[in-house]
């Protein structure tokens, strides 16, 4: 039987997307060739206050340090895990790698650079100059960061990014130390040495003093050692706040009669991995990961997800179909006959699909509803406007609801992403958002207002731009004016709601139902503007073009609601300033601003 050319071509784009998405998924599943760093990846630790993998401490950091998670270079390594083994197991070769960004001269003027000397700096070449960056960024760090300068607060993250570096260089070895596991055994064996001379000392007889001031010696450099890093290895309690630092660890040994299994591999993974040992370096991995699995199966599991995840990237994954998906929207109106706007709802779909999985995974992995910082809201507050624009798309089968769904899906991914470089994105819940019950309900509620608006605001966008450019047809004219106000009424529901479900929670947690803080006032800012739109248009006020302009300006009303107002720095919710943030912000007012006064150019019909 011979299947028709249409039904060939609806599938092509969907089914190639498919291969690129498994593609990803089974690069990610691969074993690794020769040195298991993706099971080393897994290996859970504590730090920024919860459980996480290697993997993604790595990525967190190198996203801190340089913006990217992979090291540049043709020699460099190949994945974060493995630039962390690196790091901790031949710092000095880790040293080399030019992972440290200067934007400004004024910073290079502390160093012996010029801007001849690129962007790009390694720790060993700034070593030299530590002393004149930690002189001036305890100058700065006296003065309200409120009142810092741009090069200040550049100062102030290349400071707290080379600190973090040299918390993960003393996160997993001994410095200075080439055989961890034979000076832990040094180390034990001069302690219970020096506690027998001790005793010999303590009742009178012959002593070796020199014994005893070995093991003090030793002693010391491990206390030192410790301070140097708060990243915790060593499961050696209950919960949390059972983990040690490798270094209290190899304390602790004292007294428990030997080294921690925790200890003992990663004393034996440096020593491999210097001696270029690959089986050594696996089966140390392996011991360690069954012992973790015995005991404590929790964490192991939760670390391997999150590698897994980290790995298959599921977030960049949806940003390249949702491209393919508005270009192949776009092409769509240029052929009628509905197969390229068929296979471009697919593609949607399935970027939909995986936003999806990769939203229901953070929620496992951190045990919280889908928003909890400015990350996942954004990457929430793209989802729910997808989903939106894919019922819209299945009721009017124009493609419109299918581009303007990939517009909103990739804009909020890309700001999720920058939001993401400030730091780890699954991280510890701040009190004032620690109940579950209103995560899930005000907050979840609220970012749908703000979905529903901004997807009423970018279909009108879409509504002007085709009016001053294209010329649209009565019968669109009437589709795009349906999709803007239905959108309009369920944002005003959805803010609304989200906005006294917000009041019952403050008054429970403050004792107040409204105290006119910044945030609450943004909210209710939404509900007003989209009361006035429909308002305006049941009252005759205004008609098509003049609700479309409306709506564009309900994108600023709620940027403003969703960034400008941690902005202020006042109010009990400025949790989530980000300096880069006010350039954007402004840029995209000022450009939602001059799409509406484009709505104002007359166009001959």
């Amino acid at each position: 039987m011979r299947v028709p050319s249409k039904s060939l071509t609806v599938w092509i784009i969907p089914l190639l997307c498919l291969l690129f998405v498994g593609s990803a998924v089974f690069k990610a599943f691969r074993p690794s060739a020769e040195f298991d760093f993706k099971n080393f990846g897994s290996l859970p630790v504590v730090a920024n206050g919860r459980v996480q993998p290697l993997d993604s401490l790595a990525r967190n950091a190198l996203l801190s340090i340089q913006a990217k998670q992979r090291v540049p270079g043709d020699t460099a390594p190949a994945s974060p895990s493995t630039w962390l083994a690196e790091l901790a197991f031949q710092p000095e070769v880790a040293d080399t790698r030019k992972i440290f960004l200067i934007h400004h001269d004024e910073i290079l003027g502390l160093t012996d650079f010029t801007r001849a000397d690129g962007k790009s700096f390694s720790h060993a070449q700034l070593e030299p100059s530590f002393p004149a960056l930690e002189k001036e960024a305890k100058r700065v760090s006296q003065l309200e960061p409120k009142t810092w300068s741009p090069y200040e607060k550049a100062l102030m993250r290349l400071t707290r990014n080379l600190r973090l570096y040299n918390q993960l260089k003393n996160a997993l070895a001994m410095p200075d130390t080439t055989q961890m596991e034979a000076e832990l055994a040094l180390f034990l064996g001069a302690v219970d040495t020096a506690i027998a001379e001790a005793e010999k000392k303590n009742q009178g007889a012959d002593f070796n003093q020199q014994a005893i001031d070995r093991a003090s010696g030793r002693m010391r450099e491990i206390l030192h050692w410790a301070p140097l890093t708060e990243i915790y290895t060593t499961p050696s309690g209950s919960g949390q706040d059972g983990w040690r630092k490798l270094a209290d660890s190899v304390i602790d040994a004292i007294d428990a009669g030997g080294p921690h299994p925790a200890t003992l591999a990663y004393a034996r993974l440096g020593d491999a991995y210097r001696t270029k040992d690959i089986a050594a370096f696996n089966a140390a991995v392996n011991a360690y990961r069954a012992w973790l699995t015995e005991n404590r199966p929790t964490e192991i599991n939760k670390g391997a997800a999150e590698s897994l995840f980290n790995r298959i990237a599921p977030f960049y994954l949806c940003m390249v179909l949702y491209v393919i998906a508005f270009l192949t929207a776009i092409v769509s109106w240029l052929r009628p006959e509905g197969c390229l706007r068929r296979s471009a709802f697919r593609v949607l779909a399935l970027g939909l699909l995986l936003h999806t999985i990769g939203l229901i995974t953070r929620m496992c992995l951190e045990g919280r509803p889908p928003v909890t910082n400015l990350y996942s809201s954004a990457v929430f507050i793209g989802w729910g406007a997808i989903v939106l624009s894919a019922v819209i798309e299945i009721f009017h089968r124009n493609a419109i609801g299918t581009a303007v769904a990939s517009v909103i899906g990739f804009a909020t991914l890309l700001i999720a992403h920058h939001l993401s470089l400030s730091g780890d994105t699954l991280e510890m819940m701040r009190a004032v958002l620690d109940t579950n019950f209103w995560l899930a309900t005000h907050v979840v509620v609220i970012t749908l207002g703000y979905s529903a608006t901004f997807l009423a605001g970018t279909l009108a966008i879409v509504f002007l731009l085709r009016r001053i450019f294209g010329g649209m047809p009565k019968s669109t004219v009437v589709s795009l004016r349906g999709m803007v106000y239905g959108v309009i009424c369920f944002a005003t529901l959805a803010s609304f709601v989200g906005t006294v479900l917000g009041g019952i929670w403050a008054d429970q947690s403050w004792g107040r139902f409204w105290g006119w803080d910044p945030k609450e006032n943004g909210a209710l800012l939404i509900v007003i503007w989209n009361a006035i739109i429909l308002h305006a248009r049941w009252g005759g006020m205004i008609r098509e073009r003049g609700m479309m302009v409306m709506a564009i300006f309900g994108n600023i009303v709620t940027s403003w609601s969703w960034f400008g107002t941690n902005m202020l720095g006042i109010g009990l919710h400025s949790y989530g300033f980000t300096d880069a943030a006010f350039v954007w912000l402004s840029a995209f007012i000022l450009s939602q601003l001059i799409i509406m006064a484009a709505g104002f150019i007359p166009v001959k019909r």
